[in-house]
């Protein structure tokens, strides 16, 4: 009975943080890590059969008749969450059924999508020509926009003693 009362408290504490480890991204992925490739890896000759959880930030957004098609510039994920703090994995345009607004789907904006990479196609970025791969989404999840750590720019001014998060 004794060590129960000493085993609850201890359960309370460290319960959310051993279930946030095991948290997964916000999308159904598929669950073979080693069958994700980046998208500067993909080619016409060398198309990854496997769905791809690829992410990142857009770069622009065209509405097609059919479907709409959403210039991503990739970056690595961490918990399906794009890291643009790193070096990018390659742009990709990611094929949407229908329409996706682009008010919601603006430039800058972060997204991570899961699918099928059904080609690569010809374009360019400026005045280069780039092949970008086509990831034919299943599911797509948008990013909350970031807020600024500091509304007032930065700048705080205070008298005594406190914690800044």
């Amino acid at each position: 009975m004794k060590r129960s009362r000493v085993l609850i408290p201890w359960l309370a504490i460290f319960l959310p943080f051993v279930l946030a480890a095991c948290a997964s991204g916000p999308l159904e992925a598929p669950a073979d890590a080693a069958a994700q490739i980046e998208p500067r890896a993909v080619t016409a000759e060398r198309l990854p059969v496997d769905e791809q959880v690829w992410g990142g930030v857009i770069a622009r957004v065209d509405n097609r008749a059919e479907a709409t098609v959403i210039e991503v510039v990739g970056y690595p994920l961490s918990r399906q969450e794009p890291q643009t703090r790193q070096s990018t994995t390659g742009r990709f345009r990611l094929r949407v059924e229908g329409f996706a607004d682009p008010v919601d789907y603006r430039s800058g904006r972060r997204v991570t999508a899961v699918g099928t990479v059904s080609g690569v196609e010809a374009g360019q970025i400026g005045q280069s020509d780039y092949s970008f791969p086509v990831l034919e989404a299943r599911s797509v999840h948008l990013w909350p926009e970031r807020e600024p750590s500091h509304p007032s720019g930065g700048v705080r001014f205070g008298i005594g003693i406190g914690i800044g998060l």
